[in-house]
């Protein structure tokens, strides 16, 4: 048996595991231990990312706000630049991929995979991965206690002050709309300002949260799922177990492992279970989450789990709900079409305690929501791999 509650005391011994740093180096050094442990063939993938959203946020906001303070001088060289990181913004938060995560600087962070392939057989084989991420959130003050709600809010009215910024900056360009349209890029800019500072002043007062919620949890269950389906032995069964970094700085980490892999996968015999932050609250399967974009989660994975969850074991111990603060690492596989469902806890409000907070540590945990979620993927896992060999 996994043994859950010493992993989750080793991993969180660690004052964090920021992705690109010595001590991320030291995660994937333990859980490659552990993967060894349960007989998994292992592989380190490396990765080049900025260390964490801080660097993007510095790259969007700063090459806003030189756009838009060079409107009067340079004309044209402004307002392409304004729009150029106003379209990189865009595709940023709403979680889709955006050339922003490619400017300096640029660090390397590494995916932990194992992986029990299935034995050799005449019948279809059938992939399922389970999916964590191990890095930890830089400290942010946006998602203190009584301010976590308004997160969303923030970053849609970023948005629109940067199409406004925008639009303004194009119509003083032209000559149209004075003097007003010039106290609205005064104000936007003004405004861009403060956001990066109030979202990465946490960042560089208190460093790197331990995580333990966010995201030691997930990687638990990711492990202890995986322990218990390999000795199942389900047949024709190729049984992967991916633990991402970076997926504070952008859900970097998957991103790449999606880019990489997916043209592996056996069409249509491929689902995707994902874990994150486990620690406070109820089992909550995600149906949607998304900024301005709604990113639905229907598929037949999806649908398999709903039905579960109605299921008298799991009726009273779980929920189904949404998330629209930041995303998940399964974004890039609900946008390739890829089954997959995502596991949390949320706790009243719909929301995740002390994620991106100090006070995220082992001892605030609550591992109800966590033995659940294994206990329902393994249940999952086993029901999608029966239907996957009835209709192979």
């Amino acid at each position: 048996m996994f043994p859950l509650d010493t992993f989750l005391r080793e991993l969180t011994r660690l004052p964090h595991r920021g992705a690109a740093t010595p001590c991320e180096t030291e995660a994937a050094q333990l859980l490659e231990n552990y993967l060894t442990d349960l007989h998994a063939n292992i592989r380190m993938e490396p990765f080049r990312t900025p260390k964490t959203y801080v660097t993007v946020v510095y790259w969007l906001v700063g090459g806003l706000v030189t756009g838009l303070w060079l409107v009067p001088y340079l004309k044209m060289t402004s307002l392409v630049l304004i729009w150029s990181f106003v379209v990189l913004a865009w595709l940023y938060f709403n979680w889709r991929y955006s050339p922003v995560i490619l400017f300096p600087w640029q660090h390397t962070a590494r995916n932990v995979i194992g992986r029990w392939p299935a034995r050799p057989t005449e019948a279809p084989v059938s992939k399922l991965v389970l999916m964590a991420h191990y890095d930890t959130a830089p400290v942010s003050l946006l998602y203190a206690s009584g301010l976590v709600g308004n997160v969303n809010k923030a970053l849609m009215l970023t948005l629109f002050l940067m199409i406004t910024a925008g639009v303004s900056a194009t119509l003083e360009a032209a000559g149209w709309g004075l003097p007003y349209v010039l106290y609205v890029r005064y104000g936007c800019l003004g405004y861009f300002v403060l956001q990066a500072v109030l979202s990465t002043a946490g960042y560089w007062l208190y460093g790197y949260t331990n995580g333990a919620s966010d995201n030691a949890t997930g990687v638990a269950a990711a492990l202890a799922v995986a322990d218990r389906l390999r000795q199942a032995n389900l047949p024709n069964l190729d049984l992967e177990v991916i633990l991402t970094s970076a997926k504070e700085a952008g859900m970097i980490g998957a991103y790449h492992y999606v880019q990489q892999h997916r043209p592996e996968w056996p069409a249509g015999q491929t689902a995707v279970i994902n874990f994150d932050s486990l620690g406070t609250g109820k089992l909550t399967l995600i149906e949607q989450t998304g900024t301005l974009e709604a990113i639905r989660y229907s598929n037949p994975l999806t649908a398999l789990a709903t039905r579960l969850a109605q299921l008298p074991d799991f009726r009273t111990r779980m929920q189904t709900g949404e998330w629209h603060t930041a995303d998940f690492d399964s974004v890039w596989l609900v946008r390739a079409g890829v089954p997959v469902i995502t596991l949390c806890a949320l706790a009243e409000k719909g929301r995740m305690p002390r994620i991106h907070c100090r006070e995220d540590t082992l001892a605030a945990i609550d591992t109800n929501a966590l033995h659940t979620a294994i206990d329902f993927a393994e249940a999952l896992a086993c029901q999608w791999a029966s239907v996957r060999q009835l209709t192979a």
